[in-house]
């Protein structure tokens, strides 16, 4: 089920002035730090789909940050999600 409060997202506008940390708090899902909006990762979840018929632009994209990508989805599954349960 896809739960997304359309009043909880930001403008467009709203984004477009975003320095790159205030957007990474806004989707890292970190729930103590108060710019994160669960609505908006959501949303950015949803939108992959499009974003992969997009086809070798989506794609080269990914290949251009793959470093920055890896770093992150490492440090949130690993992390976040399995050391606490297997490691600690």
């Amino acid at each position: 089920m896809i739960d997304i409060d359309p009043k909880k997202l930001p403008s467009a506008a709203e984004v477009k002035g975003w320095s790159s940390e205030q957007f990474v708090a806004a989707l890292r899902h970190d729930q103590s730090c108060p710019g994160f909006n669960p609505d908006l990762r959501q949303l950015i979840h949803v939108g992959y789909k499009v974003a992969a018929q997009m086809g070798d632009r989506y794609l080269n994209m990914l290949k251009a940050c793959e470093a920055t990508i890896a770093k992150n989805v490492t440090e949130n599954l690993y992390e976040r999600h399995l050391k606490p349960l297997f490691v600690e």
